[in-house]
């Protein structure tokens, strides 16, 4: 989901920007070996394959091999996901989520979960996570107490590229921002922006994906880089 941090750059190198200020070059995405043992990175990695085809999808509608459609809720244009089992949805976002937060890299120090919701999430992923594919999708209709967590996926309309970082902007309140996405998690029941809440993938409906304009989407991760220098300043 960050491979485009790097598309089109000559020499092929981005920056990084520690808390502290400093800076410096990266020529790959940030990677973190032995975390899990070999059978959980195998799990792991059997949904990452799965959703790379989502992804890859939703980032060329036009060649999609799934179906899609848009709505228009609240003024805002919204992807609606219809091949797309919700539950798996939840399984790899929550994936996501708690990978970024037992992670000891730098791009994730200012992204951890309370103790309590990182050992929920643990579960989950242990008990619903498959050795294969074909038993991961059977299984995934079967997924019960899921936990009930707001979260709401952004991308831009067009071909513009974002940042990559990863923070808590608020209590029980993360981001994680992929280049092509922006995913915005909450652990609380009231979210700090209200759009999120009408455009979350709590519940067990089709997956939504929010379709900013290339402006808005350029304010969003302006307003992060600025908050951040604002930080280290």
């Amino acid at each position: 989901m960050c491979k485009r941090l790097f598309e089109g750059s000559k020499p092929r190198y981005t920056v990084q920007l520690s808390k502290e200020g400093k800076q410096k070059k990266l020529q790959d995405t940030p990677k973190e070996n032995n975390i899990l043992c070999i059978s959980c990175e195998k799990r792991l990695e059997i949904l990452e394959n799965y959703f790379s085809t989502i992804f890859r999808d939703l980032n060329g509608l036009q060649n999609a091999r799934r179906k899609y459609h848009f709505n228009t809720e609240y003024n805002q244009e919204i992807l609606i996901c219809d091949d797309l089992q919700p539950t798996l949805f939840k399984l790899f976002i929550f994936s996501l989520i708690w990978r970024s937060s037992i992670s000891n890299l730098l791009e994730f120090e200012t992204f951890s979960l309370k103790d309590n919701v990182k050992e929920q999430l643990r579960m989950f992923l242990d008990v619903n996570l498959k050795s294969n594919h074909n038993e991961l999708l059977q299984s995934a209709v079967y997924i019960s107490d899921i936990p009930r967590y707001h979260s709401c996926l952004i991308k831009p309309k067009g071909k513009i590229r974002g940042i990559f970082t990863a923070y808590e902007f608020g209590e029980e309140a993360y981001a994680i921002f992929t280049v092509d996405y922006a995913l915005f998690f909450y652990t609380k029941d009231v979210p700090l922006v209200k759009e999120h809440i009408l455009f979350s993938n709590r519940d067990d409906q089709k997956v939504k994906v929010v379709f900013g304009n290339d402006e808005e989407w350029k304010k969003l991760n302006n307003l992060v880089v600025n908050n951040m220098l604002k930080y280290n300043s």
